[in-house]
């Protein structure tokens, strides 16, 4: 299986923001993957996915239809971007209040890896605050592998790994955009054995 990662625009989703996304990712995953490609185009949200009385989308919802149709591109390793705001359930089945990002539960190998994340809770101004770009540009790197790292079958880690689940914003400015040892020679294994 190619070491690629793919990264989608979902929705009115200002294409800088994948450019910088598809540098960063480069970068830090430069020793598990080969190459980041931005695919063409947008998935557009679906309206019937839209929660007006929360006033987001549901996230498991749209998880599922973005599956299927990178599952019909043959993108294997795919990364949804959007700027409006998600909440999925809980293990109880309620709804949380939100979630930065969501993956894809791999069943076996051949599983398509997709996954989504959020940008609008990690940005300044969905707080009415002053940006700061550098460090929005850093939440959504480490939100972003964070969820590719769910889509190689890493669950959650206590350390100090971008593995971390963020239930604040504080959270997830406290861990780093890394892998603990741990959890790398986990990614590395589970990327070992697609090839």
């Amino acid at each position: 299986m190619e070491k690629k990662i793919y990264l989608q625009k979902i929705g009115d989703l200002n294409h800088l923001i994948l450019k910088k996304l598809q540098t960063d990712l480069k970068q830090e995953l430069k020793e598990f993957i080969d190459s980041v490609e931005i695919l063409p185009n947008n998935f557009p949200l679906d309206n019937s996915d839209f929660r007006v009385k929360r006033n987001q989308y549901y996230g498991t919802s749209l998880l599922k239809k973005f599956e299927l149709h990178i599952k019909n591109k043959n993108y294997p390793n795919t990364l949804g971007v959007l700027n409006r705001d998600i909440f999925s359930l809980n293990k109880s089945n309620e709804p949380t209040r939100y979630v930065f990002g969501i993956a894809r539960k791999i069943i076996n190998s051949d599983s398509t890896r997709v996954a989504l994340i959020s940008i609008i809770r990690l940005k300044e101004d969905f707080y009415k605050r002053r940006r700061k770009k550098r460090k929005e540009r850093k939440r959504i790197l480490k939100e972003a592998v964070h969820e590719l790292g769910h889509t190689f079958s890493l669950k959650h880690c206590k350390d100090y790994c971008v593995m971390q689940y963020s239930n604040s914003l504080a959270e997830a400015d406290e861990k780093p955009a890394k892998f603990c040892q741990t959890c790398s020679e986990k990614l590395k294994n589970s990327i070992e054995n697609l090839s």
